[in-house]
């Protein structure tokens, strides 16, 4: 598995000039992010969130990291769909995604439902139950952790169920994003060889 995350990290070097992995523990600015986070209910932004900035994906700390291989190519994926988007969008990916606006549906909620698109096909693929699925996403899309972004269960189970279906083209394969789409799909299957 070593070698999975290795070379996805090398590719998505190559695809993201300035990619890097940094550790949330070892920067004063965002464990001060993670103070002034608690102050509106996000209490795990520190110890359970990997986030991206810039070219950047910020990881709680070296030893979350270190401890998972297939764990952490996986969230790699992840994160690897929010990296094109802010490549596609530039800035307007970013003032979208922090941007609450109405709690209906943000793009924030946009944003994300591409990237967990991966995450859903991954957990099929290995053998994980649709209701395990639905009961692990509901909440970080309804819940105050990603602000309200779509506070509707049975359309996320919906969402789900039509990923579970429709695989990542539901979510991943449009605007032109057949190489993200192709891509993904490969690395997917080398995560899966590798398990």
């Amino acid at each position: 598995m070593a070698e999975v995350l290795q070379d996805l990290m090398e590719q998505m070097a190559q695809e993201f000039p300035g990619f890097r992995v940094r550790f949330k523990d070892q920067a004063w600015h965002q464990r001060a992010l993670g103070e002034g986070l608690k102050g509106v209910g996000v209490k795990r932004y520190l110890t359970n969130f990997v986030t991206v900035f810039g070219n950047t994906v910020w990881w709680p700390s070296e030893k979350m990291f270190r401890r998972n291989e297939k764990q952490a190519a996986s969230v790699l994926l992840h994160e690897r769909v929010h990296l094109w988007d802010r490549r596609r969008m530039g800035l307007l990916f970013d003032a979208s995604y922090v941007a609450a606006g109405p709690t209906v549906w943000t793009m924030r909620a946009h944003w994300e439902r591409r990237a967990y698109a991966v995450d859903i096909v991954r957990l099929s693929r290995i053998g994980r139950p649709p209701e395990w699925t639905k009961a692990w996403l509901t909440p970080l899309f309804s819940k105050h952790e990603y602000a309200f972004m779509w506070p509707f269960p049975d359309e996320i189970h919906a969402w789900v169920d039509r990923v579970l279906d429709e695989g990542l083209s539901t979510e991943v394969k449009y605007d032109g994003d057949e190489e993200l789409y192709a891509t993904t799909e490969t690395w997917l299957e080398r995560l899966l060889e590798a398990s």
